[in-house]
């Protein structure tokens, strides 16, 4: 949430879904920066941040915010590529990262460069890998945002993040998430915003327009939050109008409510254009079981309704994989039968991942242990492998479909 609400000069507290958030942001970039410098022969790379509502940095009771959480694991995944590197005799790696922090608040930019000044210099002092730029801005992120992104073209970063932790809905609409997409070449968003700000953005008249075309059942106002924000029925309403409102902005988006025991209030979106990113992204809620919520289906078709399917609600846990496997047996053979049956690897991935919660594991274990499908090289052979599964490689429907698949069908 945007910290305009926060008295930070006396102390602020940080709620119970904003330390969900953080959490996932923190486990997310650490993995971003792994596979984003994986490449023995890569020497350096050039990444953009951006923290639209960026806070002080520090909480009550010494919780951190994202621009210490970003800071942090800079620092630490630096060390650890670059030791890992020496044990494998690669090349170091330079990563070099502009830091971009705007808030509303003046307080908050003032205390944000006192709890960050010793990291920093840390940082200079014990990284020589890593170069920082930091910069800082006042005012409403709106406001501020050409003048961010231009500086980052200016730059030429070609990796870009954006976190929108702002508060309600309004202050960052859908034709500004559009046009942060299309900054650099690379670029992911993460969006937090309260479910009832959201539906009050989209007008009465859009919210009735796309749930006309709901395929999930809900009898109820969706608008009347606090009479329904437990309700499962509810939750997977309101996540295909999500969906569908915001659909438009990138290739994949992770339509996911934070959990929450008190109601499913508040929304953590991840944009991204890459399958591999929803990918991670996916993976990193699986570690955080519980999470965020999902209602409807756990195989590669979340968003659809059949009446006559049961639907859960996918918390990311043990069960819920349990779930989404079972689905994916059914679901993957059927996909590829509307596809000439076969597709490669990557069109495979990038077809599915927009519309699963599931992980990359599961999704794997079906595609190589299911009785109907076969993974092939692009030489003829065959892998038997869930981590041995590349992006070249073919996945077909068997000649002869077994009596499992007569069954499910």
């Amino acid at each position: 949430m945007s910290k305009k609400e926060y008295d930070w000069a006396n102390g602020a507290n940080i709620n119970s879904h904003s330390k969900i958030k953080l959490k996932v942001l923190d486990e997310y970039f650490r993995e971003y920066l792994r596979i984003r410098c994986v490449l023995p022969q890569q020497g350096k790379f050039r990444l953009a941040i951006v923290d639209g509502f960026c806070g002080a940095g520090l909480y009550n009771g010494g919780s951190v915010g994202s621009p210490i959480i970003f800071l942090r694991v800079l620092k630490e995944i630096s060390k650890e590529l670059n030791v890992i590197r020496v044990i494998e005799g690669f090349k170091p790696l330079d990563i070099e990262c502009s830091l971009y922090f705007n808030d509303l608040s003046h307080e908050a930019i003032s205390l944000l460069q006192n709890n960050i000044a010793s990291m920093v210099e840390e940082i200079a002092e014990t990284c020589p890998r890593l170069s920082l730029e930091i910069n800082f801005s006042v005012g409403a992120f709106e406001e501020n945002k050409i003048s961010i992104c231009e500086s980052i073209k200016y730059k030429n970063f070609k990796n870009l993040l954006f976190n929108l932790d702002q508060y309600g809905y309004t202050q960052v609409s859908e034709k500004s998430l559009a046009y942060l997409m299309g900054v650099a070449r690379s670029t992911e968003i993460f969006l937090t915003f309260a479910i009832e700000s959201f539906l009050t953005y989209l007008t009465p008249s859009r919210v009735i327009e796309i749930s006309a075309n709901n395929s999930i059942p809900f009898t109820g106002n969706v608008a009347e939050i606090d009479k329904n924000q437990n309700k499962k029925q509810w939750l997977g309403s309101v996540e295909k109008i999500v969906f569908e409102a915001l659909k438009g902005i990138s290739s994949y988006v992770s339509p996911f409510s934070i959990h929450n025991p008190n109601g499913w209030r508040y929304w953590l979106i991840h944009f991204a254009n890459s399958y591999k990113a929803r990918q991670v992204y996916n993976d990193v809620l699986h570690k955080n079981k519980s999470a965020q919520a999902h209602f409807g289906r756990s195989g590669l078709n979340m968003l659809y309704y059949n009446p006559n399917e049961e639907l859960n609600l996918y918390l990311f846990d043990r069960a819920s994989r349990s779930h989404a496997r079972n689905q994916l047996d059914r679901d993957i053979p059927n996909l590829l039968e509307k596809n000439g049956g076969h597709l490669s690897i990557h069109k495979f991935y990038s077809s599915s991942y927009n519309q699963t919660p599931a992980h990359s594991d599961d999704i794997n274990f079906s595609l190589v242990n299911n009785p109907d499908l076969q993974v092939v090289t692009s030489s003829g052979g065959t892998r038997r492998s869930t981590n041995t599964i590349k992006s070249g490689d073919f996945v077909r429907l068997r000649n002869q479909r077994s009596f499992f698949s007569a069954l499910t069908r």
